[in-house]
């Protein structure tokens, strides 16, 4: 059979029998491309060379085309920015592969022949991980090394890719080739040649983003029999409610209460009626908490609007603005912010992972207790530890959503979901 008809096949085996992969795999582009040496994705289509898959049994080439699929539904070439692109493939490899890992016996309980490949980078990692933040440690591993270097230090495990190998410990460290391993990760300068079949054949993201919510909505009752992606688990919410709209609503709510029996209006009280009136201006003053994700998920141009829009509704409202950047660690922090001038000079100095625990550590420690919480992200940065839930603070916080990304339960234990 030749290579092409066993794709399809997959993809039939998937359709019967996971049909929330399959719906997206069926309308997926998975083209042919001889001038490639394994198999690999921009983001908007899948790209393989016929003789590298065709060597392979049906279980490991199976794995491989998932593998390339799992990279686009994790819209890993979109979340890689300006990150160096073969730690960030290697991060991204990593994360997807664990995943993988998972899915096997679900796969092959299901009766579609699915196995681990010899070749590969296979490292134990916790499920909540997110590839930012492996980046970033992949990025402090590798600080020694040039930036056009083949080799990458990665951490490895006993199951690993070298698990014929004596380690004495996780923490061992080695030079791997990465362009050994299939699954990169195309984007921008290095898709130059995949630009003209793209314009025929690639999805937009916007088309990608359709395909998964109109799949999740229609298999969402038989997703939970087998793995899906925390972030893929949850819909985007149809009503997209922007976070100036909530901050108005929160920062009105608090106007209304400000009323108060200690300052009563003046005028009635001749009429011996007692009606509560507004507080001092001191009672009024709302202090904002903006924490913002600095771990390079966040454009310049998203950053700078949603400075201007901000800075605007304080002003409107009276409020106190203070901003924190956050990727593991709360890292910048500018109080009290007074003029247009000084919002736009507080600009984030440091870059690493995405651990949104860091955030509430950080209040914790700090013993801060925002009248309102704005906590800007694309929505890639892990999950709240239930030590830091608190449902006081999640009535009062804002999650701003810089991107189209599925909302999961777990965020909305943060608070009201909102756009950018």
């Amino acid at each position: 059979m030749v290579i092409e008809d066993e794709i399809v096949r997959f993809k039939m085996q998937l359709l019967r029998k996971m049909p929330f992969y399959g719906d997206i795999v069926m309308r997926l582009p998975i083209v042919r491309n001889d001038a490639v040496p394994t198999a690999q994705t921009n983001g908007r289509m899948i790209e393989y060379n016929a003789k590298f898959l065709s060597g392979m049994r049906e279980g490991q080439r199976n794995f491989v085309i998932m593998h390339e699929i799992f990279h686009v539904l994790l819209f890993h070439c979109d979340r890689r920015n300006e990150r160096r692109p073969r730690i960030w493939n290697t991060a991204a490899d990593i994360i997807v592969n664990h995943m993988l890992q998972r899915l096997t016996h679900e796969m092959n309980s299901r009766g579609i022949v699915f196995e681990r490949p010899l070749d590969g980078i296979f490292e134990y990692i916790n499920d909540s991980e997110t590839v930012e933040n492996l980046y970033a440690k992949l990025l402090e591993a590798n600080k020694d090394q040039k930036e056009n270097s083949k080799k990458v230090r990665v951490m490895l495990n006993n199951w690993g890719p070298y698990r014929n190998k004596q380690f004495n410990a996780p923490e061992d460290i080695i030079l791997i080739d990465v362009t050994e391993h299939s699954g990169d990760v195309k984007k921008g300068k290095d898709d130059e040649d995949s630009k003209d079949l793209l314009k025929e054949i690639g999805l937009s993201k916007q088309a990608l983003l359709d395909i998964i919510r109109e799949s999740a909505t229609k298999n969402r009752s038989s997703m939970g029999s087998y793995f899906v992606p925390k972030q893929l688990f949850g819909l985007v919410e149809s009503k997209k409610i922007k976070w100036q709209v909530l901050l108005k609503d929160f920062l009105i709510e608090e106007i209304n209460e400000e009323t108060s029996y200690s300052t009563p209006e003046r005028k009635y009280i001749h009429m011996d009626l007692i009606i509560p009136g507004y507080g001092t201006q001191e009672e009024k003053l709302e202090e904002i908490w903006a924490f913002v994700d600095s771990s390079g998920s966040i454009g310049s141009n998203e950053m700078s609007q949603f400075l201007t829009q901000l800075y605007r509704i304080s002003k409107e409202f009276h409020c106190v603005i203070n901003i924190c950047y956050w990727d593991t660690e709360v890292t910048d922090v500018y109080k009290k912010i007074a003029n247009e001038k000084d919002i736009f000079n507080s600009l984030p100095k440091h870059s690493g992972g995405t651990d949104i625990n860091c955030v509430y550590r950080w209040i914790k420690e700090n013993k801060v207790k925002p009248d309102v919480m704005l906590v800007l992200t694309d929505g890639f940065f892990g999950e709240l530890s239930q030590q830091y839930y608190n449902r006081t603070l999640s009535q009062k916080t804002i999650l701003v959503l810089s991107g189209n990304i599925q909302v999961t339960e777990s965020m909305k234990h943060i608070g009201k979901i909102a756009r950018l």
